[in-house]
């Protein structure tokens, strides 16, 4: 008993090094024994001193193995299991395809709590990944999104839950001639970084503003018009139309440094809202407008530390995408991805008529820390069941006593509507 103790303090004081390592090198295999390791001798621990259910209770979730590099798979997987309507949807499709049969049961034992970790290894077999290669969550994202639409989800029950529809507007300074065409996203990409000057963004409210501002298209960058024929002046701008179920952000954390053409990741630390709202537009019944709410948070954090004291943005299509080729698929982290659209429907007929006011809590968090083409990636989640927050770190689940509202690993944030 004692020598068990003895190993699990020096698995603790060992993790930090561990993990450095994995991010450092771009390997998250080492890491990934360390906390197999790890879990075990806290399983060990638990069950000699009597500290595990004496009723036989189950752990609340299980975690995912990393097999080398996928953790972003991990990510992503638990993601999905604790988004009820995608969880229900993929255990109801009647297919035969492997990685949906594959998904479906492990999903299964996912549910059942029969062990502590799972490994993914026949799921990755089926989706012919190379378990040593990191890529991109956001990339895989859409990929798994786009392979289900394909090859088995025909109604497009998934997607519809993400998808956003965006007016594109585009208007002449020549002639005044204003365009508008309907975009689809998946998620939104935000900076990090203000267009003008290397200062923070610091918070995702001002990131989505900056990201649907007018902005002028002139000199190299001016726009056709096909009233004037010829390249003008234009004024472009979005503004959102639909706003789906799951509300999804990219924060732009990796960009092309000067003229050097190498990806280069920004560590800049981003504030995350615990809400975001959204009210119809007076002038344009099918235009929903941010609204904000910083200050009302910044005001409700000073009260609450006053009291203490008393106390004592291209368009992105994506309904259907066309096949990448395979080594595209593979990039590493950062890459900005390409999306080939080949079809889409207008969704802005779902929202309803009367409707004129939308708010979403914080759902999901994806972090990814280390560097371009390296670095690991976790998740914290909000359950729907008992509303806790819970770090899905690979094999290790973990409840949080609240969410990292301060990031500078946070990566892709998700927002679930409020009914």
């Amino acid at each position: 008993m004692r020598l068990v103790i003895q190993v699990k303090r020096a698995a603790r004081l060992l993790f930090p090094v561990v993990f450095l390592y994995s991010c450092l090198f771009g390997r998250c295999y080492w890491y990934n024994l360390f906390c197999v390791f790890r879990k075990m001798c806290a399983i060990v621990t638990k069950r000699s001193t009597g500290a595990v259910n004496r009723m036989g209770s189950k752990p609340v979730f299980v975690g995912l193995i990393n097999q080398g590099a996928t953790c972003y798979l991990n990510t992503l997987l638990q993601t999905w299991f604790m988004t009820p309507e995608v969880k229900c949807h993929i255990g109801s499709l009647k297919s035969d395809v492997p990685f949906v049969l594959e998904l479906q049961s492990l999903y299964e034992k996912l549910e059942s709590r029969e062990e502590m970790f799972l490994w993914t290894n026949e799921l990755t077999s089926s989706l012919s990944l190379n378990v040593f290669k990191q890529c991109d969550i956001e990339e895989c994202f859409r990929n798994l999104i786009n392979k289900l639409n394909v090859e088995v989800d025909q109604g497009h029950k998934i997607l519809k839950l993400y998808q956003i529809t965006m007016v594109q507007s585009m208007k002449c300074s020549g002639c005044t001639n204003l365009v508008e065409d309907d975009t689809f996203f998946l998620d939104i990409p935000l900076p990090i970084c203000s267009d003008t000057s290397s200062e923070n963004v610091g918070h995702l409210e001002t990131a989505l503003q900056a990201f649907l501002k007018e902005d002028t298209m002139e000199s190299d960058h001016k726009c056709y018009c096909d009233h004037c024929r010829t390249k003008t002046k234009t004024k472009i701008r979005y503004y959102f139309k639909h706003l789906p179920q799951i509300l999804t952000f990219q924060l732009k954390r990796f960009e092309v440094v000067g003229n050097w053409m190498y990806y280069q990741k920004c560590h800049d630390c981003i504030t995350i809202p615990l809400a975001l709202e959204f009210n119809k537009s007076q002038d344009n019944c099918s235009k929903w407008c941010l609204k904000p709410t910083m200050d009302k948070e910044y005001n409700a954090f000073n009260n609450h530390q006053s009291q203490n004291i008393g106390r004592g943005q291209p368009s992105i299509q994506a309904v259907v995408f066309q096949e990448e080729d395979p080594g595209e698929a593979d990039r590493t982290v950062g890459h900005d991805a390409v999306r080939k659209p080949v079809a889409a429907q207008d969704q802005s007929q779902q929202n309803s008529t009367e409707e004129t006011e939308r708010k979403y809590e914080l759902f999901a968090i994806w972090h990814h820390s280390g560097e371009y083409g390296s670095g690991h990636y976790y998740a914290e989640i909000k359950s729907v069941d008992d509303g806790n927050w819970y770090c899905f770190n690979d094999q290790i689940v973990e409840k949080k006593k609240q969410v990292s509202q301060s990031s500078k690993t946070a990566y892709l944030i998700m927002y679930r509507k409020i009914d």
